[in-house]
């Protein structure tokens, strides 16, 4: 009979041989002995080990996170030092500005006396000498100077005065000087030509420095009139005391308009 030792045994009845009939009944319940498996060996090591893990894989990530944070306060130590570094070079190079300027200044402590210039004088230095002619040109015969209209309509003078067609400048400097002229003739020959010059008069001696020439104003057998202008200007360098005046070959030729002939000039510096 086979016995299954994990459970308790059946009970057992005893029974008379001779008649069959059980002499008495007894009952046996034989708590057999459980079929004992072998001990197991208690294994302490298998969750420890995981919690040990654990807790040094938490340990190893604190430990990044404080290098970390570590590393973000240098960072920012670092930045804050050189800041305060580019701040205290700042200032040094400013008073070393300060000081070489100081140096390179003359402090004047003596009082000084502020002189001022009356109105004439003051009027005098502001306003630039300037003239402008106009006017029914005519040309003296004996000086071969052209006469203008000094105060007639647009004409003016100033800080220059007009002495028989010329304009005699007060001070020396640079002067943009001009003129223009035109030439009008109801008769027209190839041979026509004429000459437009601005002459200067200095230690009474003449020289050009202007001068515009032109011929051949109309055809052979033209029976047209024919009209022209010429213009010069340029700057001249004038002394105190210069003359400047306008002279032409053919007078009578000049038109009687009164702004196609104008002559001037007005100081530049």
């Amino acid at each position: 009979m086979n016995s299954n030792f994990g459970h308790p045994s059946q009970p057992v009845f005893m029974v008379d041989s001779g008649r069959g009939h059980p002499k008495q009944h007894r009952y046996y319940h034989q708590q057999m002995p459980r079929h004992t498996e072998p001990p197991l060996v208690p294994c302490w090591t298998f969750p420890p080990a995981r919690a040990e893990i654990k807790k040094r894989d938490q340990g190893r990530m604190y430990a990044g996170m404080a290098w970390v944070v570590t590393l973000l306060l240098l960072l920012v130590f670092a930045a804050l030092g050189l800041g305060a570094y580019q701040i205290l070079k700042l200032q040094f190079e400013v008073q070393h500005l300060s000081k070489k300027m100081e140096a390179t200044q003359m402090p004047n402590i003596a009082p000084q006396k502020q002189v001022g210039l009356d109105s004439a004088e003051l009027n005098r230095n502001t306003q630039k000498s300037a003239a402008h002619l106009i006017g029914h040109a005519y040309q003296s015969a004996s000086s071969g100077i052209m006469k203008w209209e000094e105060k007639f309509s647009e004409a003016f003078t100033k800080g220059v005065k007009y002495i028989n067609g010329g304009l005699q400048v007060n001070e020396t400097g640079l002067y943009f000087v001009y003129s223009r002229v035109e030439f009008f003739s109801i008769k027209c020959n190839p041979t026509d030509y004429y000459v437009h010059k601005v002459c200067r008069q200095r230690n009474r001696h003449n020289q050009t420095i202007m001068e515009d020439h032109q011929e051949g104003l109309c055809k052979e057998h033209s029976k047209n009139a024919w009209m022209t202008g010429s213009h010069l200007g340029s700057v001249q360098q004038l002394q105190q005391s210069d003359l400047v005046f306008v002279n032409v070959s053919h007078p009578d030729l000049l038109s009687k308009n009164y702004h196609s002939n104008y002559f001037g000039l007005f100081k530049i510096q």
